[in-house]
């Protein structure tokens, strides 16, 4: 069992908030080395751990908590005045950041120790998460879109690793197999109180939205519900009264969905449409010795991860530059052309490329190796 007990200070935060303790705690078991072990052949080694503990986070700007102002020059009529104006917001009320985590484990091996076995659980939660966010434009500071360090609230992640590894030898040839398993969840707890939080500009909106309860950093925006191949099927996308939902839409635009079946497109029919985290990451190490040839190789990979690629807006040339390579032929260009990409305009009246819709979301599932090793000693 080991303790410790720390005290940091910054002078980052103001008067009566620079200096917080964070404890810590671990302890573990080596069961192998008991008494009641010692005539069981299945395990060659067994322990048993787990520690708690906090550690602080000042990552913000030097002058957070100062509220500064600079130089302009504003015309009265014909005459140049010269004056100040607010250009960074300060809070005086900031304090440390609180990760505090805690863990469990096991570590395990079989088979005289060729089979290593090792799994850990954990959680590890922030409280007063230091976040720049967006000054309410009500306050009256002129840069709408200034920013200021604020404690927000708290997030959570949970989540557990497994590692297996088998190692052997057989006359002069001997190797070595190791798997590594994780996965992790982020989750908000809460953050300030005054609604959800949006980040990731595009086009005037915003990407990710993070809300209270829910996970961190996913993408919200509308459905992508296929290709239009033909004005029937234009005019068959309509409200209960008739009206088309997409008045602007023409055969080779994206049909959205309209979720809440108003027959209005608008901010009410996003929903979430992607999540940037892995459901499970994955290691594979493998190790070759043959006398005096030996072969090293790495992968790693992810599984389950969406991205939201934006450089899919540049497709059609809406902002000015050249149709993006390759895409000319694969997009919709006549009915059964396409499902996918749908038509190269300039105009874009349907808002094909620039609305953040599930057509910019794909599947970020990898596997890369990332050492491939050939030695001869």
């Amino acid at each position: 069992i080991s303790a410790s007990l720390r005290a940091d200070g910054s002078s980052r935060f103001p008067k009566g908030s620079k200096y917080a303790l964070f404890p810590s705690v671990s302890a573990s078991w080596r069961v192998i080395s008991e008494a009641f072990m010692q005539d069981q052949d299945i395990f060659s080694d067994l322990k048993l751990r787990g520690g708690w503990g906090r550690v602080g986070n000042q990552n913000i700007n030097n002058n957070a908590t100062l509220t500064l102002l600079s130089e302009t020059q504003y015309y009265y009529g014909n005459t140049l005045a010269n004056g100040y104006f607010v250009s960074t917001v300060g809070n005086n009320q900031l304090k440390w950041e609180t990760v505090e985590d805690w863990n469990v484990g096991v570590d395990m091996s079989f088979l005289d120790s060729r089979l290593g076995v090792t799994f850990e659980y954990f959680q590890k939660k922030s409280i007063d998460m230091l976040y720049q966010k967006q000054n309410i434009l009500s306050l009256g500071y002129d840069n709408w879109n200034s920013q200021i360090w604020m404690n927000i609230g708290s997030m959570k992640a949970s989540g557990w690793e497994l590692s297996l590894n088998w190692q052997d030898k057989v006359s002069d040839f001997s190797y070595n197999v190791g798997v590594n398993l994780s996965a992790v969840k982020n989750r908000a707890i809460k953050f300030s109180g005054d609604g959800p939080i949006q980040t990731g500009g595009f086009n005037s909106d915003q990407i990710i939205r993070n809300e209270d309860g829910g996970l961190i950093s996913r993408f919200y925006g509308y459905v992508a519900d296929g290709i239009f191949q033909n004005w029937s099927e234009v005019y068959a996308h309509t409200n209960e009264h008739g009206k088309l939902i997409q008045d602007k839409a023409q055969p080779g635009d994206i049909r959205f969905k309209d979720l809440n079946h108003d027959g209005v497109l608008d901010e009410n029919d996003k929903t979430w449409i992607g999540n940037p985290y892995p459901d499970l990451m994955v290691g594979l190490n493998l190790g070759f010795n043959y006398k005096n040839f030996d072969f090293t190789a790495n992968f790693y990979g992810t599984l389950g991860n969406d991205i939201f690629n934006k450089t899919k807006g540049l497709y059609s040339g809406v902002s000015g530059q050249n149709v993006w390579a390759g895409t000319l032929e694969k997009a919709w260009h006549g009915e059964g052309t396409s499902n996918d990409i749908p038509r190269l305009s300039y105009n874009d009246l349907n808002q094909n490329y620039t609305r953040v819709s599930s057509f910019f979301v794909e599947d970020g599932s990898y596997m890369r190796c990332k050492l491939l090793q050939v030695g001869y000693t």
